[in-house]
């Protein structure tokens, strides 16, 4: 009999650290959107997960043909990229479901969506913004990229691995902006080719709150709240490891009319690589 394969990485480093939210966290939760968690993982998990995040960016290269792209340029254009995302890398680590990282977010992520960890489904994409030139990621909601025939209940955690302050593009967030339908939206410069959402010219963006916060530390968002993370400015890399977590989705009783999700898939369409990965 031939042996297992070996993992790719090894596995993450124990630790029995665990956090559970307060009843007044859930409620801030769901009053304003969004919820700042000052620590959910261990020094020696982030130093492990740091490799891994570091090999798939030197690599530039995704978990699946296409996985790997610029939120804020043109789809395979030459030059160095700005804003790079990494999809689903859990597909070629699987241990990164095994951390304490992984492990906090889904129970918190169940606490806050009022389900139970069981039910969650989940998927992850890390984001790289380049020291001095890493660009805005400008408001948008996430489920503007979703598809418009489905039904969600879900949210985002966000956890950097570098301290995330409002000069390196820490997240910002609208309290209360949950509660809204989902906002128009166009692609970044107008071109679908672009991967990266922005909300349309005059909708309110005003009254945005900068959550800075440490390495190791997570926000969680509902996936209606409108988001913001400024330029990096700084010296460092910004790197950040992001999990969606979600109920299974269910059809919408219609179809909404979200314009900028077709003209999307038809660009990413002539790329000529599979259908995009469906992230919700």
């Amino acid at each position: 009999m031939s042996a297992a394969p070996r993992p790719e990485h090894p596995a993450p480093p124990p630790s029995d650290f665990e956090v559970t939210p307060t009843a007044e966290q859930v409620a801030s939760f769901r009053q304003n959107g969004f919820l700042r968690v000052e620590r959910v993982t261990t020094d020696e998990e982030l130093a492990w997960l740091a490799e891994i995040y570091d090999k798939l960016f030197s690599d530039e290269r995704g978990t699946f043909p296409g996985g790997y792209f610029d939120l804020a340029r043109p789809y395979d254009v030459p030059g160095q990229t700005v804003l790079p995302q990494v999809l689903y890398p859990e597909r070629r680590y699987p241990e990164l479901k095994a951390t304490t990282y992984y492990q906090n977010g889904r129970r918190i992520a169940a606490a806050l969506l009022g389900t139970t960890e069981a039910q969650l489904e989940s998927w992850g994409h890390m984001i790289l913004k380049r020291a001095r030139v890493g660009p805005e990621t400008p408001w948008h909601q996430d489920e503007a990229y979703w598809d418009p025939g489905k039904q969600y209940h879900a949210l985002g955690m966000w956890m950097p691995l570098d301290h995330a302050t409002t000069e390196s593009g820490c997240l910002h967030f609208i309290p209360g902006s949950h509660r809204r339908g989902i906002e128009p939206h166009r692609h970044i410069d107008d071109d679908p080719a672009v991967h990266g959402l922005r909300v349309q010219a005059g909708v309110d963006t005003s009254g945005g709150e900068p959550q800075p916060i440490p390495a190791g530390g997570a926000t969680f968002h509902h996936h209606r709240t409108l988001h913001y993370a400024g330029p990096n400015t700084t010296a460092i890399d910004r790197r950040a490891c992001a999990t969606e977590f979600q109920l299974p989705v269910v059809d919408a009783p219609e179809v909404a009319d979200r314009p900028w999700v077709v003209e999307g898939m038809e660009a990413w369409n002539k790329r000529n690589l599979p259908p995009r990965p469906k992230k919700g």
